[in-house]
């Protein structure tokens, strides 16, 4: 169990692993290099600047269950890919 403040209120937290095979990702956006060719407007850049396998799930006052909210959303991207 975590605890924590924001804005004076206390937070509770869990770490919850990532599903196996799976790799959360820190990105940066950066500006496109410059080129004579013009892209897609909506094209984006990114670096990758940091990875991690846990992420915590926080609930007001208190710790969340650990079988609800962010937990259960992370049992479907396996079962997701089983399908």
């Amino acid at each position: 169990e975590l605890w924590a403040s924001f804005r004076g209120r206390r937070m509770g937290g869990r770490e919850l692993p990532l599903p196996h095979g799976y790799q959360g990702l820190l990105l940066r956006e950066e500006e496109q290099p410059p080129s004579g060719n013009e892209g897609d407007p909506q094209d984006r850049w990114v670096t990758v600047t940091g990875t991690f396998d846990a992420i915590t799930d926080w609930g007001a006052d208190a710790v969340p269950p650990p079988g609800g909210g962010l937990a259960l959303a992370l049992q479907w991207g396996p079962i997701a890919h089983a399908v």
